[in-house]
């Protein structure tokens, strides 16, 4: 029985300084539909929402909002209610940054240099040590990021019993490679279900989602109010 959900929503902010940073168009509206749906089942008790700092959260009582920046604290905070509290199930919808900055240097400083040596020299030039903020007198400053730590593959590993919904986004792709890219997703990660989206129809707004499972059947809704549903009835109901 589903009792403890763990729900993340949201794009996480990869910082450059204090006042600048990195981050994707990921809003949280889905994630918190998802848990206002999850919440309508009795025997939901707790709902765990870990989210962006400016993303949507739900309005039920059952959810507890924690809210998050970058990837290293997503990873902590997922790391430990894992630990803490006993978790039937768990969305991950949030949009992760793939990459976060590792150094900046100016562009001044690239020289004709080998890849070992460019990247020693960010390190060592890295004109982020000691600094708050960059300086806006730098005419061309250089970006070297670094790819952030994988999460889905996280909660299978700390919740072998969970239930895990992962979540895929491409853009602009044939429905068999959406769905076959998702699948992937699901083997390689120990998902039970993935949730597939092609950009197109999100932007369009009329955003149609394809879940999937072990088996690959596949169940599909438009709307994100049909699509939240249809993930809750899902988790709940233990298949589609």
């Amino acid at each position: 029985m589903v009792r403890n959900v763990l729900i993340t929503a949201g794009g996480t902010v990869e910082a450059i300084d204090r006042v600048r940073s990195i981050t994707n168009t990921g809003t949280g509206k889905l994630g918190s539909l998802i848990a206002d749906s999850l919440s309508e089942y009795d025997s939901v008790k707790k709902i765990f929402y870990i989210h962006a700092k400016n993303s949507y959260v739900p309005t039920s009582d059952k959810a507890i909002t924690i809210a998050i920046n970058g990837t290293d604290e997503l990873e902590k905070t997922v790391k430990k209610l894992c630990t803490e509290e006993k978790i039937d199930a768990v969305i991950h919808s949030m949009a992760v940054s793939d990459y976060r900055v590792r150094s900046v240097m100016d562009i001044n400083s690239a020289e004709n240099l080998s890849k070992e040596e460019l990247l020693e020299k960010f390190d060592r030039e890295n004109m982020l040590k000691g600094c708050n903020k960059l300086s806006s007198k730098i005419k061309n400053p250089i970006i070297l990021l670094e790819q952030t730590p994988k999460i889905l593959p996280m909660f299978r590993r700390l919740l072998p019993e969970a239930v895990v919904v992962g979540f895929k986004l491409l853009d602009n792709v044939s429905h068999e490679e959406l769905i076959d890219t998702a699948y992937r997703l699901l083997v390689e990660n120990g998902c039970d279900y993935v949730l597939a989206n092609d950009y197109v129809s999100v932007e369009s707004g009329r955003h149609e989602g394809f879940l999937t499972d072990k088996e690959k059947h596949e169940i599909s809704r438009v709307g994100k109010q049909e699509i939240a549903d249809m993930i809750a009835k899902t988790v709940i109901n233990g298949g589609i």
